[in-house]
């Protein structure tokens, strides 16, 4: 058994007003259903905000997934259970990125118990988990800057993906992004007006909790938007079998 700690990131796209309202009990239902699972260090159900990168309208119709695994077997199985194929099954489109964590720094409710890998020289593609609490005080400086940093983001050189996550509307915040290398995520982060807006929250301790992390994409299955992302980037593509088997091996 791989015994590297592997991080899970699915997003699930319902469609019809039952499915999207089944979708959105989600947020709550997994806590119950993962929590206290001895193959997870860490999860969070996620609510997904409308456009690229953050935005404080929430889209509805689109939940999230993110669990940190023992090994990558755990997170393989799960995509095999029963509650997993359940939301398949009642989502319009579904995509998971199996990952590696390269990197962290800073926390997210705490944790920052990461189990870091070695990366891989022939995989260039990194993603990218970027997340904070904001203090309610700097809530409106913070949002005024969001539309240039989207802006900016939009048709950058180099991003393969990107969607806006949270757990608490305005407050806790995240954005989730695919890039072709190191470099152009860098670029991004430091060259433009993302980095000058981040250091400028920072400076004034607008952040009530911050965490940074870095992956190497594994394996990924589903598709988006009528299209498995990472396809292209030599990332191997896994065929979920959709079996009814407990949630847990």
């Amino acid at each position: 058994m791989n015994d590297n700690q592997c991080a899970s990131i699915s997003f699930f796209r319902f469609e019809g007003v039952i499915n999207k309202t089944w979708g959105f009990a989600q947020l709550l239902n997994s806590r119950f259903i993962l929590n206290g699972k001895k193959n997870i260090d860490f999860f969070k159900p996620l609510g997904t905000g409308s456009g690229l990168g953050y935005r404080a309208w929430p889209k509805f119709g689109v939940i999230g997934l993110f669990i940190v695994w023992k090994n990558k077997e755990d997170a393989v199985a799960f995509t095999e259970s029963s509650y997993f194929n359940s939301l398949v099954s009642k989502s319009e489109e579904q995509y998971t990125v199996l990952m590696q964590p390269l990197s962290s720094r800073g926390t997210w409710s705490g944790f920052n118990d990461w189990k870091l890998s070695e990366s891989n020289s022939s995989n260039s593609v990194i993603c990218a988990l970027t997340r904070a609490t904001i203090k309610r005080r700097f809530l409106l400086d913070f949002w005024r800057m969001v539309p240039e940093i989207s802006k900016k983001q939009f048709n950058f050189p180099g991003l393969i993906f990107s969607q806006g996550v949270g757990e608490v509307p305005l407050l806790e915040q995240a954005t989730f992004t695919i890039w072709e290398s190191k470099q152009s995520m860098e670029e991004f982060a430091f060259q433009t007006f993302h980095g000058k807006a981040i250091e400028k929250v920072r400076k004034v301790n607008g952040f009530k909790e911050q965490m940074f992390t870095r992956f190497q994409p594994i394996m990924a299955f589903g598709t988006w938007e009528g299209k498995n992302i990472l396809e292209n980037y030599s990332i191997p593509t896994y065929q979920i079998e959709q079996v009814n088997v407990p949630v847990f091996i």
